[in-house]
């Protein structure tokens, strides 16, 4: 009798409250998780992936990315703040 194995893998996440980073990141194709309000802000939670602290790094030294891709993410994390 073989015994079934089940693997559990944990999904790695990346959170921060920059909204223009996190529109750069969504922009970039990191799947967008959640949010929560800290105080006055909200973090957002993108799931992680092995390129994210290269995109950072990229997107402070001024990584390119599509306009209208960063002006569409923008948008959609705005309106997932406003519209809770």
């Amino acid at each position: 009798m073989e015994i079934a194995k089940m693997v559990v893998q944990t999904m790695r996440t990346y959170r921060t409250s920059d909204l223009y980073l996190s529109a750069y990141l969504k922009a970039k194709g990191l799947k967008f998780q959640d949010k929560y309000r800290v105080g006055d802000k909200f973090v957002f939670i993108f799931e992680d992936r092995d390129d994210r602290q290269q995109l950072i790094r990229d997107f402070f030294n001024d990584g390119m990315v599509s306009i209208t891709a960063f002006k569409n993410a923008i948008q959609d994390l705005k309106t997932m703040v406003f519209n809770t």
